[in-house]
């Protein structure tokens, strides 16, 4: 049960908007309630000043009974002395309320818990100015850095932008275009009319027996499903260490198109990456992993071709023929079980597309001197040729600086292991870079 003090007889206090305090010079009488039930220094009634407010006395001068007098909250954390009310500041009433219509509840303690609440805030106030100035910093750098890694992108899908990939793509790459094909079909080799100039990686000159065996026995179609889609929304996944604890895998999920690359795992980082794989791209090194277990089983298993070799090896995986075992930097698997419905030729267009409008790299190269393209960067650029969007995640190495820096999201390999690499991962940074800047592409993490 609660109580309100009340006012001696008189005119009610004014309010807030009188704009001025209300003399307060005497005490009020705390009626109808017994004196036994009241604690000595109880503060009873606050104002939106945390500064004023009121306190529970009791044998101050000549007034021997229990009433309220003002007192300054802010000597509240000594000894409470005696003062003659006269001496202590005004009470201010509140808007629309008079000071009778305030006081204590017994049940619920005094009704200072928003003055308090607010002297705490000013004694941590330089805490909190820390905190602020931080989250400003990080809205900054985010900005700066075209991070979304703290802020994830948040698309709106009822709005698509077709078009846009392709108008911002035309400024990047020349004779940009859409009518090639993404994967090679049996149809285009069957009756080859114009031989290819160009040996793997950039055209099939020299192995288009082994190419005609191997596509009569894969396909070259897009699942009906992203066929049929009118806008195309796809994410890009890399196997950069900034995926790990990123917990992506949600947002990554909800893309039309999740591309990944080589033996990257998801079993057990879905939290992270997600568990949705609308294709693979991969190479015969890179092979190393379960195409069941690691895909869906709609996944499109999609083959790079960089040597004549890469074909021979799909060739006699998928016929079941005698494993070519020689011609690899590093063994491939010799069992891999792979659905042939699954499995798709990569169109070379889109590794020349890379090398020399993306990296300018030259035709043709020095054989022991050949700079190649990642796979990621490959990735990116296929989907520039049949996506209305376009994001990034798990792009980028560590500082060269940093040698123990590990450079996948799965692996403890760190940039070391590039050393004699070849590819050119400065000129891959700067490729993306300027994506990023003519907002081509988006970043979901940090590059």
């Amino acid at each position: 049960m609660g109580w309100k003090p009340s006012l001696p007889p008189g005119p009610a206090a004014p309010t807030w908007a009188d704009a001025a305090p209300v003399p307060f010079p005497v005490p009020i009488p705390l009626q109808g309630h017994p004196k036994s039930s009241l604690q000595l220094g109880t503060r009873c009634w606050h104002t939106p000043d945390p500064n004023e407010g009121a306190l529970l006395r009791a044998g101050v001068g000549s007034l021997p009974l229990p009433h309220l007098t003002p007192r300054y909250l802010g000597i509240e954390d000594g000894p409470i002395a005696p003062q003659p009310p006269e001496l202590l500041p005004p009470l201010l009433a509140p808007r629309g309320r008079t000071v009778s219509g305030s006081g204590c509840d017994e049940s619920s303690g005094p009704r200072l818990m928003p003055a308090l609440l607010i002297k705490m805030i000013n004694k941590s106030r330089g805490k909190i100015l820390g905190v602020l100035a931080l989250f400003l910093v990080m809205v900054w750098y985010s900005i700066y850095r075209e991070d979304s890694f703290y802020f994830p992108v948040q698309e709106n899908k009822t709005v698509c932008p077709i078009g846009e990939v392709e108008r911002k793509a035309a400024q990047l790459i020349g004779n940009y275009t859409r009518d090639r094909p993404l994967f090679l079909q049996l149809k285009d080799y069957f009756w080859v009319r114009t031989p290819s100039l160009y040996e793997l990686p950039y055209g099939i000159k020299g192995s288009e027996d082994v190419l005609l065996r191997l596509l009569s026995v894969t396909s070259y179609s897009l699942p009906e499903s992203i066929q049929s889609l009118k806008c195309r929304r796809c994410v890009v996944v890399g196997n950069g260490h900034r995926l790990r604890n990123s917990s992506m895998g949600d947002t990554i999920n909800t893309y039309d198109v999740v591309i990944r690359l080589n033996n990257a795992p998801v079993h057990g980082y879905e939290q992270d990456v997600g568990s949705k794989t609308t294709m693979r791209l991969f190479y015969p090194e890179s092979a190393h992993f379960d195409p069941q277990a690691e895909n869906n089983p709609n996944t499109l298993l999609v083959l790079v071709p960089f040597k004549p070799v890469d074909f021979q090896w799909m060739e006699a995986i998928l016929s079941d023929r005698k494993r070519v075992r020689k011609g690899f930097w590093k063994q491939p698997p010799l069992i891999w079980d792979a659905n042939p419905e699954q499995v798709r030729i990569l169109n070379p267009y889109y590794m020349e597309v890379t090398a020399a409008k993306l990296l300018s790299l030259p035709m043709k190269q020095p054989r022991k001197v050949k700079q190649k393209p990642t796979t990621g960067l490959l990735a990116i650029t296929l989907a520039l040729h049949f996506c209305d969007l376009v994001h990034i995640a798990g792009f980028g190495y560590p500082d060269s600086a940093n040698k123990k820096q590990t450079i996948h999201y799965y692996e403890q390999i760190t940039l070391k292991s590039m050393a004699a690499s070849e590819h050119n991962i400065s000129h891959e940074a700067v490729a993306i870079k300027r994506m990023l800047e003519l907002g081509l592409v988006k970043n979901l993490t940090y590059f």
